[in-house]
């Protein structure tokens, strides 16, 4: 059952697209399609209810069709505001994770070469930077599941780690008190104690600003009116089309109307980077593994010499 939630996550998650054009466009998995279906097929419907009920039974108010190439033209420009902001979420939060990677490896290269010439303390050091990383995605993705920090931390340790309020505030917190007692026994001296505690600092600056996403979630007022706007122009569409094409209005309406769902979910997804229920959410777990191998090969090295 874990295998199989890690590899829905992983098909959910952000991936380099197809070269080849037909396969790309023909995506299903990691598109929004399957997401927007359903709305899709009722305006559909509803457009062949209308078509139906004018055609045998009453005819229906039309309307010209100038008008709706105007405010589809407004509705685009509304939609793609929506996206972009979306995904200016999306990149900001890349960016920090990117930062949490090179402030990572910054306090790894610190710590085993500027340090305290003491294994024991470079090996705590070593564990607790690589449990800063996955303590930072399990708190982002509101969980608290740390099996993969089994190999690097104790029963004991992971029990307070789970129990933490915040976990990646309890890691930086276990850095800092590694750094307090070596600044105290005199092993680093008072530089090397600043710049690896800016270091440490950092981290803290760039989960926070994860949690700022997070927390802060699109205006409701424009999510609203944009909805809205679909919606109303979707209602409408129909009655001029009908009039113009009979039941060619039904393909047309699907035409029009998935492009307009598809740009609205894709500003959804793109909201929220780090849940594993959006699409394109950022690999963190890959993230994290890395991290973890680079401290992995990072410490056999420095034990070779």
């Amino acid at each position: 059952m874990f295998n199989r939630k890690n590899k829905d996550v992983n098909n959910l998650a952000n991936q380099e697209e197809n070269t080849n054009f037909l396969l790309g466009a023909l995506a299903w998995h990691g598109s929004v399609t399957p997401r927007v279906l359903l709305s899709v097929l009722i305006t559909g419907l509803y457009t062949l209810g209308l078509a139906w009920i004018d055609i045998h039974y009453y005819k229906l108010p039309g309307f010209a069709v100038t008008p709706f190439e105007y405010i589809g033209a407004v509705l685009g420009l509304v939609l793609v505001f929506r996206t972009n902001a979306g995904h200016d979420r999306w990149w900001e939060a890349r960016k920090l994770w990117g930062a949490i990677v090179n402030q990572s490896r910054n306090l790894l290269v610190m710590s085993w070469n500027y340090g305290a010439d003491d294994k024991q303390w470079c090996n705590d050091m070593t564990k607790w930077i690589v449990a800063f990383s996955f303590a930072a995605k399990e708190s982002l993705r509101l969980q608290k599941e740390f099996d993969d920090l089994k190999a690097i931390l104790n029963d004991s340790e992971i029990i307070e780690l789970r129990n933490a309020p915040h976990s990646p505030v309890f890691v930086s917190g276990k850095i800092a008190a590694l750094l307090q007692q070596a600044r105290l026994n005199s092993t680093i001296d008072g530089f090397v104690f600043l710049e690896i505690e800016k270091q440490r600092a950092a981290l803290i600056d760039s989960i926070g600003g994860c949690e700022r996403i997070l927390k802060t979630p699109m205006p409701l007022v424009y999510a609203i009116k944009a909805r809205r706007f679909i919606l109303i122009y979707l209602l409408l569409l129909p009655l001029s089309l009908i009039d113009e094409v009979g039941l060619m209005a039904v393909p047309i309406a699907i035409l029009v109307a998935y492009p307009l769902f598809s740009l609205d979910r894709i500003g959804i997804e793109l909201q929220n980077p780090f849940a594993t229920k959006n699409l394109s959410h950022l690999p963190l777990q890959s993230i994290c593994v890395g991290i973890k191998n680079i401290a992995a090969t990072f410490n056999i090295n420095k034990m070779a010499r």
